[in-house]
């Protein structure tokens, strides 16, 4: 069996030294000594070179070139002197403080010497690398997260352990605690490092579990007394959040089970864990982005952005070999096959696609390409677009879900909103992601004014980004406010309103229906209270969940429905114009469960679903939002549309479309059936008894749907009320319930 030298006599190699057989352990000076003896013996040999200075004298160098010497010259020394042929392989520990580890400024706060500590890492790795490569020796770096143990006597959890005693010493936390750090227990690196050992290829792998947890949980979970712990105010430098990124080494070694720190604190309940969420990288981005296509579009866009900051293209890519090469703008242009080969190495910041001529096929397969190598993926309009205008910076928009699944999306011409030109609109939840797209498709017809009424600031401020408009008025407030809801009506005179908002989150509402209640049904019940005796066209959007609800979501919506349908014969609403739209869900909207499921492919977690036989209807924001705004120019007073959305999708289809687009190279797909806890069906309805009646758009469709008894009906909006009054969540919840029975 093949002997394995360990250099270094730290903490992880004496344990390794205990659990590799036929290993022998050396410091720096030893191995110095012996090396002549070493290089005489015939037989070949591993090499685990742990050497380096000391991490816990780090915070205090006193002398730089004992540092040098210790960090990379004794290194150098050995690989001068060893014999290269007598190698059979090469361990060295790394540590993950390489990553984000080059930095070009030169006020640097490094109090801590972390800097120059991981810079030296990886000069040491470099110099590895160098030596390796030429001498066609096996190398692997083991980039080591947050080793702990039994009386490691340096971790941080180790430290944490002892507080738990009736130690006196007291513990200096930097940053309030708040980093998340992946802690990797000893035994799992030996089991690594006795794995590797018998792989004969060279690779650089994330030594750590693939989940992290903050400092300040572990300590609050621990209940250690506070004035045994000292938050060191100063800003420190560390990373925010420090994952192993170790799939491919759970793969190669089929290893996916670590030791728990819930064991070793003796902790019965699960802490608060983190997901690595991407690559690690030693350079955080590619410092500008990438353009792909040269061609006119591409060099027009180039040319802006360069004249805003020179280094804000770092390449052209081109598919055209006689370009491949040349610089345009002091730009290189380079293939598919280089953008690969860089996006291996570095996080790559932005791919603009800049080729609008390209046919909506080839450019959702150019998409799906791209995707692998970059999150954040950008393109122009298609050619139509720009027929009355230049290209602008302002046009470059993100790509969409729906543009993944390819769907033959319905188009509607500017003609079909003509009835909105010169009219005072109010758009509720206008800043969300059907409210939005309603304004967008809204301001085409060249309207007087929009009025947007969303209570989320965040959104509203994101709005007013992206949909500049002088024609466009913000309110930040709430459907709640009866009053505001008056006010507006009466002060912008508006003549058609889109009632978009509404808590549409399944989970959320389920647990909060005091909240849903008060928002979707009595919400609902102001507009409408506000719209009597009033010339106002109103369209109300619902959901498929509201056909025979068995949710939160479904009943409110349901009763908004019913309200409307109500209401709407009343003499006061004899000037009114009142529908009900209903359909199913929108790829990519706000919270959506694709955008989960993406997040978890990513994560390379197992993908969480109800059950395996979920179906949904989708249909993309856009055309959702088209016909929407197509069903507001229909006649009609209190009649249900409904959009032909065509036929349900498997979510387990969905799940696997998406997984071809943002898996990594070797990952599985993995599910974790949850169970239904939310009241969802199986599959959804568009209709009752499947009853539906043609008009004359053939995507919409009107539906008659039975309506209770009209006294019963508003007996039980008066005892919600009061339970919603009284605040009475369990009676609330069981009147909804009764009620749709």
């Amino acid at each position: 069996m093949i002997k394995t030298y360990i250099l270094g006599t730290g903490y992880l190699s004496n344990n390794l030294k205990n659990k590799i057989f036929n290993s022998k352990i050396y410091d720096s000076e030893d191995f110095k000594k012996n090396l002549k003896e070493i290089n005489k013996n015939n037989k070949k040999f591993n090499l685990i070179i742990n050497t380096f200075y000391s991490s816990r004298k780090l915070n205090n160098i006193q002398s730089y070139k004992n540092f040098i010497k210790k960090s990379i010259l004794d290194l150098a020394e050995f690989l001068d002197k060893i014999s290269p042929k007598k190698i059979n392989k090469i361990i060295y520990t790394s540590s993950a403080s390489v990553y984000a580890s080059v930095n070009s400024k030169i006020n640097i706060n490094d109090r801590n010497n972390r800097y120059i500590y991981s810079s030296l890492k990886l000069s040491a790795e470099t110099l590895l690398k160098n030596y390796c490569n030429k001498r066609k020796i096996n190398l692997n770096i083991c980039r080591l997260f947050n080793l702990y143990g039994a009386e490691d006597g340096f971790s941080i959890i180790t430290k944490l352990k002892s507080l738990q005693t009736k130690n006196k010493q007291k513990l200096i936390i930097f940053n309030s605690g708040e980093s998340i750090r992946d802690f990797i227990h000893v035994a799992d690196v030996i089991k690594i490092y006795k794995k590797l050992l018998h792989i004969n290829e060279s690779e650089i792998y994330d030594i750590g579990t693939g989940k992290g947890l903050k400092i300040i949980e572990i300590i609050n979970k621990l209940k250690i007394s506070k004035d045994k712990i000292v938050f060191d105010k100063r800003k420190n430098f560390e990373i925010d959040q420090s994952i192993a990124n170790n799939l491919s080494l759970k793969k190669k070694l089929n290893l996916y089970t670590f030791n728990k720190i819930e064991d070793f604190f003796n902790i019965k309940k699960n802490l608060n864990y983190f997901q690595t969420k991407s690559e690690n990288f030693i350079e955080n981005k590619l410092l500008g982005s990438i353009i792909y296509g040269c061609g006119y579009s591409g060099k027009k866009l180039a040319n802006q952005i360069l004249a805003l900051d020179n280094n804000s293209i770092s390449y052209f890519v081109d598919d055209d070999k006689r370009k491949i090469g040349k610089y345009f703008f002091g730009t290189k242009v380079i293939s598919f096959k280089e953008l690969k080969e860089i996006a291996k190495n570095v996080n790559l910041r932005n791919i603009i696609v800049a080729i609008p001529s390209l046919k909506e096929r080839k450019k959702i397969l150019l998409i799906k390409k791209l995707l692998p190598l970059c999150n954040s993926i950008s393109t122009l309009p298609e050619k139509s677009f720009y027929k009355e205008k230049k290209i602008e910076v302002e046009d470059i928009q993100k790509i969409s879900l729906e543009e993944i699944f390819n769907r033959n999306f319905s188009t509607t011409n500017k003609v079909s909103v003509s009835g909105f030109k010169n009219k005072n609109i109010l758009v509720t939840g206008g800043a969300g992601s059907i409210g939005f797209e309603i304004c967008k498709q809204l301001l085409d017809a060249n309207p007087k004014k929009i009025i947007v009424l969303d209570h989320s600031e965040f959104n509203i401020y994101r709005l007013n980004e992206k949909l500049k408009s002088n024609k466009i008025n913000l309110i930040l407030g709430d459907i709640k406010n009866e009053l505001l809801i008056k006010k507006i009506l009466d002060k912008y005179k508006i003549e058609f309103i889109f009632h978009a908002a509404a808590y549409k989150h399944v989970k959320f509402l389920e647990e909060n229906i005091l909240s849903a209640v008060e928002n979707n049904i009595f919400g609902t019940l102001n507009i409408l209270k506000a719209i009597k005796n009033k010339k106002i066209n109103l369209t109300f959007i619902s959901t498929d969940k509201a056909v025979k609800p068995k949710n939160i979501l479904g009943m409110t919506k349901k009763v908004g429905e019913i309200l409307s349908q109500y209401l709407s014969r009343e003499k006061e609403y004899l000037g009114c114009r009142i529908s009900i739209v209903r359909f199913g869900n929108v790829i990519g909207s706000d919270g959506s469960a694709l955008q989960l499921f993406v997040n978890q492919i990513r994560q390379d977690v197992p993908i969480s679903i109800t059950d395996m036989k979920m179906k949904r209807y989708f249909m993309s924001i856009q055309e959702a939002s088209r016909l929407v705004v197509q069903t507001a120019q229909i006649k009609s007073n209190g009649k249900i549309f409904v959009l032909n959305m065509g036929k349900q999708m498997r979510i387990i289809d969905i799940i696997k479309k998406l997984f071809e687009v943002y898996k990594r190279p070797n990952q599985i797909l993995r599910f974790k059936v949850i169970g239904n806890k939310f009241n969802e069906k199986i599959s959804e309805k568009l209709f009752y008894k499947n009853k539906n009646f043609k008009t004359k758009f053939p995507k919409i469709l009107s539906a008659k749907d039975p309506l209770p008894n009209k006294k019963s009906f508003f007996e039980f909006i008066n005892k919600i009320n009061h339970y919603l009054l009284l605040q009475e969540e369990k009676k609330l919840s069981l009147c909804l319930r009764n009620f749709f029975k």
